[in-house]
Protein backbone atom coordinates (compact mmCIF):
# COMPACT_ATOMS: atom_id res chain seq x y z
CA UNK A 1 0.00 0.00 0.00
CA UNK A 2 2.58 2.54 1.06
CA UNK A 3 4.30 1.85 -2.73
CA UNK A 4 1.00 2.58 -4.40
CA UNK A 5 0.66 5.89 -2.16
CA UNK A 6 4.33 6.68 -3.13
CA UNK A 7 3.68 5.87 -6.91
CA UNK A 8 0.29 8.12 -6.66
CA UNK A 9 2.22 11.28 -4.82
CA UNK A 10 5.57 11.05 -7.52
CA UNK A 11 2.57 11.58 -10.13
CA UNK A 12 0.54 13.97 -8.74
CA UNK A 13 3.45 15.92 -8.31
CA UNK A 14 4.78 15.30 -11.64
CA UNK A 15 1.85 16.74 -13.37
CA UNK A 16 1.94 19.62 -11.08
CA UNK A 17 5.30 20.69 -11.81
CA UNK A 18 5.41 19.75 -15.28
CA UNK A 19 3.07 22.19 -16.10
CA UNK A 20 3.30 26.46 -15.35
CA UNK A 21 0.79 29.17 -15.07
CA UNK A 22 0.57 32.59 -16.15
CA UNK A 23 -2.19 35.07 -14.43
CA UNK A 24 -2.01 37.20 -17.80
CA UNK A 25 -4.07 40.91 -17.84
CA UNK A 26 -4.16 40.59 -21.32
CA UNK A 27 -5.44 37.03 -21.71
CA UNK A 28 -6.44 35.10 -18.84
CA UNK A 29 -5.02 32.03 -17.28
CA UNK A 30 -2.05 30.77 -19.82
CA UNK A 31 -0.73 27.33 -18.67
CA UNK A 32 2.81 26.46 -20.25
CA UNK A 33 3.73 22.89 -20.49
CA UNK A 34 6.51 20.96 -22.37
CA UNK A 35 5.93 18.12 -24.96
CA UNK A 36 8.96 17.41 -25.89
CA UNK A 37 12.84 17.82 -26.46
CA UNK A 38 15.98 16.83 -27.18
CA UNK A 39 18.02 16.54 -31.01
CA UNK A 40 15.79 17.66 -33.75
CA UNK A 41 15.43 16.89 -37.69
CA UNK A 42 14.64 20.29 -39.11
CA UNK A 43 13.30 21.75 -42.37
CA UNK A 44 14.70 25.25 -43.44
CA UNK A 45 12.50 27.81 -43.60
CA UNK A 46 13.76 31.57 -43.49
CA UNK A 47 15.77 33.46 -41.89
CA UNK A 48 15.21 37.17 -40.50
CA UNK A 49 17.88 39.29 -39.29
CA UNK A 50 18.91 39.37 -35.51
CA UNK A 51 21.37 41.89 -34.16
CA UNK A 52 21.49 39.91 -30.94
CA UNK A 53 22.64 36.72 -31.67
CA UNK A 54 26.04 36.07 -32.28
CA UNK A 55 25.24 34.98 -36.08
CA UNK A 56 23.01 38.00 -36.73
CA UNK A 57 20.78 35.92 -37.84
CA UNK A 58 17.09 34.03 -36.43
CA UNK A 59 15.64 30.65 -38.52
CA UNK A 60 12.10 30.13 -39.16
CA UNK A 61 12.00 26.40 -39.87
CA UNK A 62 9.36 25.06 -41.97
CA UNK A 63 9.45 21.69 -40.05
CA UNK A 64 10.78 20.60 -36.79
CA UNK A 65 10.54 16.78 -35.12
CA UNK A 66 12.19 15.57 -31.66
CA UNK A 67 13.77 12.58 -33.05
CA UNK A 68 16.14 11.98 -29.92
CA UNK A 69 14.84 12.45 -26.62
CA UNK A 70 17.40 13.76 -24.51
CA UNK A 71 19.18 16.52 -22.52
CA UNK A 72 23.04 15.15 -23.76
CA UNK A 73 23.87 16.70 -27.69
CA UNK A 74 26.68 15.51 -29.60
CA UNK A 75 28.36 18.51 -31.08
CA UNK A 76 27.94 18.56 -35.00
CA UNK A 77 27.41 20.88 -37.36
CA UNK A 78 24.19 21.64 -37.88
CA UNK A 79 22.86 19.98 -34.85
CA UNK A 80 19.54 21.31 -33.91
CA UNK A 81 18.12 20.80 -30.22
CA UNK A 82 15.76 22.37 -28.25
CA UNK A 83 12.05 22.17 -26.74
CA UNK A 84 8.31 21.92 -28.50
CA UNK A 85 5.62 23.11 -25.36
CA UNK A 86 2.59 24.37 -26.19
CA UNK A 87 0.69 27.63 -24.32
CA UNK A 88 -3.03 26.49 -23.38
CA UNK A 89 -5.51 29.39 -22.87
CA UNK A 90 -8.63 30.36 -23.04
CA UNK A 91 -8.52 31.77 -26.69
CA UNK A 92 -6.45 31.27 -29.14
CA UNK A 93 -4.02 34.33 -29.69
CA UNK A 94 -0.38 35.57 -30.62
CA UNK A 95 1.84 36.16 -27.15
CA UNK A 96 5.20 37.11 -26.80
CA UNK A 97 7.36 34.46 -25.69
CA UNK A 98 11.08 35.58 -25.17
CA UNK A 99 13.23 32.95 -25.01
CA UNK A 100 17.45 33.01 -24.00
CA UNK A 101 20.23 30.69 -24.66
CA UNK A 102 23.04 30.89 -21.69
CA UNK A 103 26.00 28.95 -23.11
CA UNK A 104 28.66 27.22 -21.38
CA UNK A 105 31.36 29.83 -21.54
CA UNK A 106 31.67 33.44 -23.84
CA UNK A 107 31.79 32.22 -27.51
CA UNK A 108 33.27 34.82 -29.74
CA UNK A 109 31.79 35.49 -33.15
CA UNK A 110 33.45 36.06 -36.46
CA UNK A 111 33.23 39.53 -35.98
CA UNK A 112 35.31 39.29 -32.99
CA UNK A 113 31.64 40.49 -30.63
CA UNK A 114 31.28 38.08 -26.98
CA UNK A 115 28.39 36.88 -26.03
CA UNK A 116 27.99 34.51 -22.73
CA UNK A 117 23.98 34.61 -23.41
CA UNK A 118 21.11 36.36 -25.82
CA UNK A 119 17.88 37.16 -25.71
CA UNK A 120 14.77 37.33 -28.08
CA UNK A 121 11.52 37.81 -28.34
CA UNK A 122 8.96 35.68 -30.83
CA UNK A 123 5.26 35.80 -31.54
CA UNK A 124 4.20 32.26 -30.54
CA UNK A 125 0.39 31.13 -30.95
CA UNK A 126 -1.67 29.89 -27.67
CA UNK A 127 -3.74 26.42 -27.93
CA UNK A 128 -1.29 25.51 -30.94
CA UNK A 129 2.13 23.24 -30.42
CA UNK A 130 5.34 25.79 -30.80
CA UNK A 131 9.25 24.86 -30.70
CA UNK A 132 12.04 26.31 -30.04
CA UNK A 133 15.42 25.29 -30.47
CA UNK A 134 19.40 26.21 -30.98
CA UNK A 135 20.94 24.90 -34.56
CA UNK A 136 24.97 24.50 -34.46
CA UNK A 137 26.01 26.60 -37.63
CA UNK A 138 29.17 28.28 -37.14
CA UNK A 139 32.29 26.70 -35.95
CA UNK A 140 32.75 29.32 -32.50
CA UNK A 141 29.26 27.39 -31.52
CA UNK A 142 30.71 24.52 -31.21
CA UNK A 143 31.24 24.50 -27.45
CA UNK A 144 31.07 21.38 -25.20
CA UNK A 145 29.41 21.83 -21.55
CA UNK A 146 26.38 23.04 -20.25
CA UNK A 147 23.75 24.78 -22.45
CA UNK A 148 20.96 26.58 -20.74
CA UNK A 149 17.17 27.51 -22.52
CA UNK A 150 15.35 29.70 -20.56
CA UNK A 151 11.38 30.81 -21.90
CA UNK A 152 9.48 33.47 -20.45
CA UNK A 153 6.18 34.44 -20.77
CA UNK A 154 5.10 37.76 -19.22
CA UNK A 155 8.41 38.24 -17.41
CA UNK A 156 8.02 34.74 -15.56
CA UNK A 157 10.37 32.53 -16.63
CA UNK A 158 7.88 29.44 -17.55
CA UNK A 159 10.44 26.92 -18.62
CA UNK A 160 14.36 26.14 -17.49
CA UNK A 161 16.07 23.10 -19.70
CA UNK A 162 19.66 22.72 -19.67
CA UNK A 163 20.79 20.16 -22.39
CA UNK A 164 24.64 18.74 -22.17
CA UNK A 165 26.76 19.31 -25.56
CA UNK A 166 29.36 16.50 -25.38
Amino acid sequence: MKVIFTLMTLLIFQTTFSQTTVNSKSYGTLEFKVLDFGLAKVKGGTTDQLSTSPTGTHGWLEDFEIINKSDSIQVLPKANFGVVYIVNAKDTVDINVVIEWIYPEKITNDKGEKFKSFKYTTRRPTNIPSASSYSLDEPYEMVKGEWKMNIYIENKRVCSRTFVLY
